[in-house]
């Protein structure tokens, strides 16, 4: 099959239905698919009924955020943050476009809900907090709502995300900081290989939709340390932070 298109258009041409499911990459670091996207919206076809933003790496391990060079936020955030809002940007206004009942999923995480200890968490926190604020400014448009999905230890390979890092985000010299990181992304992956299936994730996720819920945690092991941090704030108490592993 000739997977090679002169343009866009031609490449949706006589595939396209009303209420199929279309995956779209690119986001992130590989910018938005604008092409696409027109040619998607061009064709007239309808029913794009649910937006899932999910992308993930674990991102800059390597020491304090102050030590972090620019690719290293520019890899972290691109991935992590820039895709949810690529895609609030382009298929929020589709949905809203069409008058019909429409979704959005933004995956989080836990950690958007206890208090922030990496890169990956503030980026996974801005997500929530974009998240909230799609729910607010969508009270004027009833049939179409947002859920901000907060997995736990969920069964993946996140913490090997770095096999992907872009050639050109990639630091020219190693440190002895990246040693550390590697021995942390190994320790979690193992931790992460005994964790829920994503197939429980959806479930869970559908369900929540079903239920129009703004805030879905995947579990309740986490649950502590939500409570302490908001008790904290509350309190005007600095938290007591761990000690390294």
């Amino acid at each position: 099959m000739n997977k090679v298109y002169p343009h866009a258009r031609a490449a949706v041409d006589g595939i396209l239905r009303d209420g199929m499911t279309i995956a779209s990459g690119g986001f992130g670091l590989c910018g938005i698919p604008e092409n696409l996207i027109v040619a998607l919206r061009e064709s007239g076809v309808n029913g794009l009924t649910l937006v899932g933003n999910n992308a993930g790496v674990e991102g800059f391990l390597d020491g304090a955020l102050w030590e972090a060079t620019q690719k290293d936020w520019e890899w972290t955030m691109g991935v992590n943050l820039w895709s949810v809002i690529y895609g609030t940007q382009i298929f929020l206004p589709l949905i809203l476009a069409q008058d019909e009942e429409g979704y959005v999923v933004n995956t989080c995480s836990m950690t958007s809900v206890v208090r922030a200890g990496n890169m990956y968490g503030v980026a996974k926190q801005a997500i929530f907090a974009i998240s909230e604020t799609i729910y607010g400014q969508l009270q004027d448009y009833p049939k179409v709502g947002v859920t901000a999905l907060c997995p736990g230890i969920i069964a993946t390979r996140l913490f090997q995300g770095s096999r992907n890092r872009p050639t050109e985000l990639q630091n020219e010299q190693r440190t002895e900081g990246q040693d550390r990181g590697d021995e942390m992304r190994a320790r979690m992956h193992e931790r992460l290989s005994q964790g829920m299936p994503p197939s429980e994730v959806a479930s869970i996720l559908f369900g929540a939709i079903r239920e129009n819920k703004l805030y879905v945690l995947t579990d309740h092991d986490w649950d502590d340390g939500i409570n302490q941090r908001h008790d904290d704030i509350m309190n005007g108490r600095n938290p007591e932070i761990p000690s390294p592993l």
